[in-house]
């Protein structure tokens, strides 16, 4: 009969640890969880998005209104570029407003946004430091289009300080924080999209809020 063999209590000793304990998670940074915080984008989303239907509703309709309003920047524009602004911009503006408003190809409405401010703060600079008193016509004011008026008119104090700005440099400072959410919205996923919603049928990724509130994909 073949012996049966015992195993010393030694073998069963544990080995010792030889791996190094996991290195402590990295402290998170409070303003990027702050920036990268999908509700900020609603935000950012909101305010840009009324400002630009708001814009483009208000010119729309007025051409000779908004023709002397670029002619006051004093840049050297051909008139034909002049006229292509005056009746392409408004319509282009409404309908950026409402994309960013609804989440509708968020990004690329964004990018183009941004691309605008980029233009609106160089023509208001140069003006500015040439010591131009330009017209703004970011909301056509007193000449805005009777429908524009209307809707301006529904936002109470608010409503009359769109249409009763002046230019300078508060303007600018002003256009540098819009700039500043439109590349928050190109780089920050956003939530409560209709690009969300569209990603949801058509099968593919959701941004979904895990549980630190920020987007993840499912």
């Amino acid at each position: 009969m073949a012996g049966i063999s015992r195993t010393h209590d030694d073998d069963w000793q544990a080995a010792p640890a030889t791996a190094e304990p996991l290195a402590e998670a990295a402290p998170r940074n409070a303003v990027l969880d702050w920036l990268t915080n999908p509700y900020l984008t609603l935000v950012s989303r909101a305010v840009l998005g009324l400002v630009f239907f708001l814009a483009g509703l208000t010119k729309l309709g007025v051409p000779a209104a908004f023709t002397a309003s670029i002619n006051s920047y004093e840049m050297p524009l051909p008139g034909f570029l002049v006229q292509a602004m005056v009746w392409a911009l408004p319509p282009i503006e409404i309908a950026l407003g409402i994309m960013l408003l609804l989440g509708l190809f968020t990004r690329f409405a964004a990018a183009v946004a941004g691309g605008l401010m980029v233009v609106f703060l160089i023509a208001l600079t140069q003006g500015l430091a040439r010591g131009l008193t330009p017209d703004c016509g970011c909301f056509a004011g007193a000449s805005a289009s009777q429908v524009g008026t209307a809707v301006v008119h529904m936002l109470g104090p608010v409503g009359t300080f769109l249409t009763t700005e002046q230019s300078g440099w508060a303007a600018v400072i002003r256009d540098l924080v819009f700039l500043l959410m439109a590349v928050h919205l190109f780089f920050v996923p956003t939530i409560f999209s209709l690009d969300g919603l569209r990603r949801r049928v058509n099968g593919g990724a959701d941004d979904t809020l895990d549980a630190d509130g920020e987007v993840a994909a499912e």
